[in-house]
């Protein structure tokens, strides 16, 4: 009994690697991570060093007062940041509660000093929408040469004229930002390793984008047009259009072959739409190593139309006669409803003589969906051996 005793009462967790620690906090929210000082001695200044700091919500004390609660939020910051010891690798802020950006700028100042990699802001603020405007981003950001992952959201993004880009940088992340056509640009330029992309954006922008590492590219909102100049290693591209805009003929001007483009994801595809269609049939036609495809179909129809419609058998009329998805293994096509949607389910079993799978997606009742399930059975097969998969419901734009 007094060896169980003596077992029991060892401090196992204490003992553990000091990296083992380090994961342990990272797991915590942070003034948990703090509170584990009362611990033993190990733990009493492990908090001091952490390499991974997440501030957001949950960081709050509980106030019915918010101006309190923000007050005590940016006070806890601060005096972590201060007693805080050792390079911060990666630095997280993500509240609702802020509405200035004077203490942003503090707490970047001193982060500034510790080697920064990841930088994730995300600072809506109560009155934020996407017609507002978000808080100005300190400039002192853009002194952060050794970053390599930057995510903003809400913010409204202005660089100094100095700026030159961030030379490390492989993952750029915009949400809702308010930022200017030529700023977006130069930022992708300025950032030779760039890896992937990923924008959200509700401005009409007619977007240029030259990232000649770019392997990951992932686009939402109303754009006019998406010109891919110089991106020839894109390895994955998914694109979610928006109800508006894509009005733009750019990809029929672009004399480009993406080589190593596997896997292509539309959100939100008209088939109706003759812009959208052209669009997304040249994109297919210049991917000649395709292998996934999805598609998700619009919410609803805009009534009434704001566009060119498409005839039902543009998808073979444009489509050059030998042409085939030669290496397209898996099919995903969501919220099939009309006519124009099940033409593109034709085109593609027609025209994919290694289809291995394509799932389908009907919005219909069971009884009303029969009909079009036992017309798709009827569809030529390019691929003798595909198996057809039919789902009720769809999956909507991401």
């Amino acid at each position: 009994m007094s060896k169980l005793t003596k077992f029991s009462s060892k401090d196992i967790i204490s003992d553990l690697p000091r990296s083992i620690h380090d994961l342990i906090l990272t797991k915590l929210p942070i003034r948990d991570a703090v509170r584990t000082s009362v611990l033993s001695s190990k733990w009493r200044y492990q908090w001091k060093t952490m390499t991974e700091l997440v501030y957001d919500d949950k960081s709050l004390c509980l106030r019915d007062d918010k101006n309190v609660a923000e007050k005590e939020f940016v006070d806890f910051i601060m005096r972590f940041l201060m007693l805080h010891d050792g390079p911060i690798l990666k630095f997280k802020l993500s509240a609702s509660y802020l509405k200035e950006s004077t203490e942003i700028y503090q707490w970047l100042l001193v982060i500034s000093m510790k080697d920064i990699k990841e930088l994730v802001l995300n600072v809506p603020g109560h009155k934020w929408k996407w017609d507002y405007p978000g808080l100005s981003i300190p400039r002192i950001i853009f002194t952060f040469q050794k970053l390599n992952r930057l995510m903003l959201s809400a913010f409204t993004v202005k660089p100094p004229v100095e700026f030159q880009g961030y030379p490390c940088l492989k993952y750029l992340e915009l949400h809702g930002v308010t930022i200017t056509l030529k700023v977006i640009e130069n930022l992708i330029s300025g950032c030779p390793l760039l890896e992937m992309f990923k924008f959200c954006n509700m401005d009409k922008l007619a977007l240029t984008i030259r990232a000649p590492n770019l392997k990951h590219l992932i686009v939402e909102g109303n754009f006019e047009d998406l010109y891919l100049k110089d991106t020839p290693l894109v390895v994955a591209m998914s694109i979610c259009f928006y109800p508006l805009a894509w009005r733009g003929d750019i990809l029929r001007k672009v004399p480009v072959t993406y080589d190593y483009l596997k896997s292509i994801e539309i959100g939100n595809m008209d088939y109706e739409d003759l812009d959208k269609v052209v669009y997304v049939l040249h994109l297919l036609l210049q991917s000649p190593n395709l292998q996934e495809l999805q598609i998700s179909g619009r919410d609803e129809a805009p009534d009434p139309p704001h566009y060119r419609t498409a005839d039902f058998d543009i998808w073979e009329r444009q489509c050059p006669a030998d042409f085939t998805f030669k290496h397209l293994r898996t099919a995903k096509l969501s919220h099939i409803i009309t006519k124009h949607d099940m033409e593109f389910v034709k085109f593609v079993l027609g025209r994919s003589p290694l289809l291995e799978v394509i799932s389908i997606s009907l919005d219909a009742e069971y009884g009303e969906a029969l009909e079009p399930v036992n017309e798709v059975l009827r569809f030529r097969r390019a691929s003798p051996g595909v198996e057809m998969r039919f789902v009720q419901g769809s999956s909507r734009c991401y």
